[in-house]
């Protein structure tokens, strides 16, 4: 009897092993085909050039070519929702930015479940932006900046690349914890913004991609958006530095996979991607255009992401902000 018991039991759990076996065994076989890495961006720009100098890694790691398909429009809808509809087996991959984050306080209706049909894989990098001023602001730091603002209510504007970007938020976070109006001029990308910048027609911005210019002279950095000071700008302040205590504003761009994607084949893609944009061949490279070496668990960033996801939705609510 005993025997006999042992037997069916042995049989129940080497059954039972069997049918789990695929899925414990998903990692060990992906990637079986190309790997799609669709970028919330057009071509040329940071988010872009992120894309392919970290598919490049991953294509020799992986033994398989990473495709970047860029997918620009809808505030990242567009690339999001082509991810959120791709079939959940690790060889599509999103990149994109904060208002993956932010769409559901934007926007009325999105096309697809941002909990349910995305699955949060690792942050790629974060890059500070920088508060500058056109020379002829005549401003040096970010008290006299403010000294200005609250002397004429509404007569210093700001230039963003895009409504809820994380240069217009910069801006819209420092506008209310200083306690002072700005008027906040958008425009589509950062070229036709810096355009009007470096002609003076908006005296200040927000950005990450200004660094040329700073070191040109055309600009005045006063202050950067990071909690610390950054290695490629060591002589300027951060804005909480400045009398702004708990300023922080950092724009991040980060990998998702598809929702039901094997969470195996999720925690080595984030492992993959962790240990090549921590890698010595990368880190400078990132550094380059401003950004600093992301990386971590799938659970690390879905926390990050909450935080992220509260914090900017208050600001939202408390602004106004929408998306036409």
């Amino acid at each position: 009897m005993k025997r006999n018991h042992f037997i069916h039991s042995l049989a129940a759990l080497l059954l039972s092993a069997a049918a789990c076996a695929p899925a414990f065994g998903e990692a060990a076989r992906w990637p079986t085909k190309p790997v799609r890495l669709i970028v919330a961006y057009p071509p040329g720009g940071a988010t872009d050039t992120q894309a392919r100098v970290v598919g490049q890694k991953l294509s020799e790691r992986w033994g398989q070519p990473v495709i970047v398909e860029n997918r620009p429009g809808g505030n990242t809808v567009i690339a999001t929702d082509a991810v959120a509809k791709a079939p959940p087996d690790g060889h599509t991959l999103l990149l994109t930015a904060m208002p993956f984050a932010l769409n559901p306080f934007l926007l009325d209706k999105l096309p697809y479940d941002s909990a349910r049909d995305l699955a949060p894989v690792t942050v790629l990098t974060t890059i500070p932006n920088v508060l500058v001023a056109h020379p002829d602001l005549g401003a040096k730091n970010v008290s006299a900046l403010v000294r200005k603002a609250k002397a004429a209510p509404g007569s210093i504007s700001f230039a963003s690349t895009g409504l809820a970007t994380s240069t217009h938020l910069s801006g819209e976070l420092f506008a209310s914890m200083a306690g002072i109006e700005l008027v906040h001029v958008p425009y589509k990308g950062s070229a036709p913004a810096h355009q009007d910048l470096l002609a003076g027609r908006v005296p200040i911005m927000f950005d990450n991609g200004v660094l040329q210019h700073i070191k040109a002279g055309k600009v005045v950095a006063l202050g950067v958006t990071s909690a610390k000071r950054v290695p490629w700008l060591p002589d300027v302040p951060t804005i909480a530095e400045q009398g702004l205590p708990g300023y922080e504003a950092v724009a991040w761009y980060g990998i998702f996979a598809t929702g039901g994607t094997p969470q195996d084949t999720v925690d080595r893609i984030a492992a993959d991607i962790t240990w090549a944009v921590r890698s010595p061949e990368l880190a400078p490279k990132l550094e380059a255009i401003g950004a600093s070496a992301g990386g971590g668990t799938p659970d690390q960033f879905r926390r990050y992401l909450a935080d992220e996801t509260q914090r900017w939705g208050k600001l939202i609510k408390e602004r106004g902000i929408k998306v036409e």
